[in-house]
Parts: C-alpha cells; structure tokens; sequence
C-alpha cells in the first residue's frame, strides 16, 4: 500500500542515513584525534585508567627532572672533590720535600699557601641551582645536612609512595663557616710525658752507671745489689713512660676531631720531635704554616703529613660516596624512563585509535553514506509514481 501521509521506505533509509553519519563523525573524531577513547563517555572504564596512567606519568616525568637536577648537584660536588684530592696530593709531595734539611721551607709554604688558594677557590666554586655540597654554613637558618633527591614515585593500590636518595653535606663539605676547634685535653705544641721520659733517661743513666761500677769490681756483692736496684727503677721508669706514651695517643685520637670542614677543622695527631719526645697538635690544613720549621724540630712537619693524610682518606671516602650516589642516580633515572614508556605504551593500548582500521572504516561509511542517500532518493521516488495514476 502507498500512502501519501508515511513513506516507510523513506524513513527506513534516512533512520540508516543519521546511523551511518554518526558512524562517520565517530570516525572522523578517532583519525583527527588519533584517540578511540577520548573522553569518559567513549569507554568509562578505560578513560579512567588513563587518566591514573596519566597522572602518573606525570609524577614520574616530575621524578626524572629531579633526578636530573641531583644528578648535576652530585656531579658538580664529585668533580670539584676530585680537583680537591689532586691539590692535597700536591701539597702531601711538598710537605715531604719539607722534611729535608737543606730545603727552604718559606718558599715551599709560599707554593703551598697558592694550593689552599685553590682548593679554596674550588670548593667555592662547586655550585649548582644555589647548592653548594663542599663549601657550607652550617649555622645558617636554613641549613640541613642531609640532602634528599627524589628518586621513585610508585602507586600501590590507590596507594602513593615517594622513595628519596639521601647524601649527608656533612660528610663532603671541605669547608664550613661555622667551623669550632676540637676541645682539647692538652695544648697546642705542648709535650707530652716529658717528666716521664726524663725520669726514664735518668733511671737509664743510673742503671748503666750501676752496671759499669759491678762489673769493674769484679761483679762484686755490694755492687750487685745496687746494679740490681737500678736496674728495676729504670724498669719501672720504661714502664710508666710507655703508659704515658699510650694514653697520649688515647687523648690524641679521642679529640682528633673538631667541627667544620674536612680542610677547615682541626685535626688532633701525635708527632715526635728530634729528641723522640711526643708532642701533640691540633692543626687545621687551611691555616697550615711550616715557613717557622727547623731542622731542630721537626714534630709540626710530621704533624701535617698526618693531618693531610688523615684529610686525604676522608676526602677519598667522601668522593666514593659521591661516585656510588652518581651511579645510583644514573640508574634510577633509566629506569625512571623505562616506567614511562612502560606506561605510555599501556595508554597507547587502551585509547589510541587504530589509523589503518579506521581509515578503512572511514572509506567504507563514505560508501555507505552515498548508498543511503541514494536509497532515500529512491524512497522519496516512489509517492512520484502516484502522479501518474491521477493523470491517465
């Protein structure tokens, strides 16, 4: 049946029509987005995900900056300590040429005090974004010694985590502002266990002198029992000086040291003069002066090779830290990029467009669509045929 009032073909092929232009706004979205999932009301559940991924990546991109950022604080730190080390070597080499006897020794203290000027100069020199890791003041309101790195961002059931890498200032710094002396148990210069030597000496002096009368009188009884006396007092006298020499080193290594930098705190050691007496120091590498040595004494210049040792092997440890905080950093940052691709291509699974399947689908609603059109065409024909009825 016709019927002038409902054309059932017409609306059937243009119900088809307004499907087939849906498909193709759909279609023409996904090519000019390159997103089959663009908004929640795509796919709800994978918009979601993709969003957390998102946020995420985010996190994980913030990460790596700042990985990026201590990488170079690290690097600067290392590379000024490593200049550092080499400059104490050099002045170790000159405190050794110092201790001979024919050397002057206001010159080599001129070479030297030109090495602490740069080593002085490097540290101050060693800064990066406002940080400096070897030159500090630790009194300043602002001041903490250990500095943290981001270095992971991880979620775990909804929920966050993020894990720092921790490098104490503290155990790098060469120099510090608010630098303290170490408190003492004797003075600077002082000598240690002199009474005791001296009562060593002359209980060795009575004893050889003892032994030398007994045996010139024929190793006679009454000789022997002085021999013998003295020979326990100065037995006794070796003794308690030994006990003195070991509780000096006992104090000098307790109050070895004091607050500040590795090169501007002082450092506590034990050194022998000429005459085998100990004596203890408290020397600060950035104040050192050997122009007064002489060859008379030359306990002070022992005193500083030690020192610089001491201040070498802590500045090496330092550096190794540093060098195990470069390489962590450098891991951690590839494995920080690894996360993101990890995650951008878990995105590109959920919500990215397939541009071949959709480039296909595109040509074919295009047909489709010029089917349709024809076909409503058509539809819409047919009530003409009716003309014709009332003409004949």
């Amino acid at each position: 049946m016709s019927s002038l009032l409902t054309n059932a073909s017409a609306m059937t092929a243009l119900t088809t029509l307004k499907s087939i232009a849906g498909q193709l706004d759909q279609t023409s979205s996904r090519i000019s987005t390159g997103l089959k999932v663009a908004d929640a009301s795509d796919n709800a559940a994978y918009w979601s995900i993709a969003t957390t991924i998102r946020a995420d990546n985010g996190s994980l991109g913030a990460v790596k900056d700042a990985l990026g950022l201590g990488a170079n604080s690290v690097d600067t730190a290392f590379n000024g300590l490593n200049r550092s080390i080499e400059l104490m070597k050099d002045i170790q080499a000159k405190l050794t040429a110092a201790m001979s006897p024919n050397v002057d020794r206001a010159k080599i203290q001129t070479e030297i005090s030109a090495k602490l000027k740069e080593l002085k100069q490097t540290a101050d020199a060693s800064v990066v974004s406002g940080e400096n890791w070897l030159s500090t003041d630790s009194a300043a309101g602002n001041y903490v010694s250990d500095r943290k790195i981001v270095a992971s961002f991880t979620r775990i059931d909804g929920n966050i985590t993020v894990d720092t890498i921790t490098i104490s200032v503290d155990e790098t710094k060469l120099y510090d502002k608010n630098q303290t002396a170490a408190d003492a148990t004797a003075a600077a210069d002082a000598t240690l266990a002199a009474a005791d030597q001296t009562a060593y000496d002359n209980a060795k002096t009575n004893w050889e002198s003892a032994q030398a009368t007994w045996e010139a009188s024929g190793k006679s009884a009454a000789d022997l029992s002085t021999y013998e006396t003295a020979k326990s007092n100065w037995q006794t006298a070796q003794q308690t000086y030994q006990t003195a020499i070991d509780t000096a080193n006992g104090s000098a290594v307790a109050a070895v040291d004091g607050k500040g930098g590795l090169l501007d705190k002082e450092w506590g050691v034990l050194a022998k003069d000429e005459k085998g007496l100990l004596k203890h120091y408290e020397l600060s590498i950035s104040k050192m002066d050997i122009s007064a040595v002489q060859n008379q004494d030359l306990s002070k210049l022992r005193a500083y090779i030690q020192v610089v040792d001491k201040a070498l092997g802590a500045m090496t440890d330092a550096a190794t830290t540093l060098g195990a905080n470069k390489k962590q950093i450098s891991s951690q940052t590839a494995f920080v990029e690894s996360l993101i691709k990890a995650n951008e291509r878990s995105l590109g699974t959920l919500v990215d467009a397939d541009m071949e399947e959709e480039s296909t689908r595109l040509k074919a609603l295009q047909v489709q669509q010029q089917l349709g059109v024809q076909a409503l065409s058509i539809a819409n024909g047919n009530t003409q045929s009716i003309l014709s009825l009332f003409r004949s």
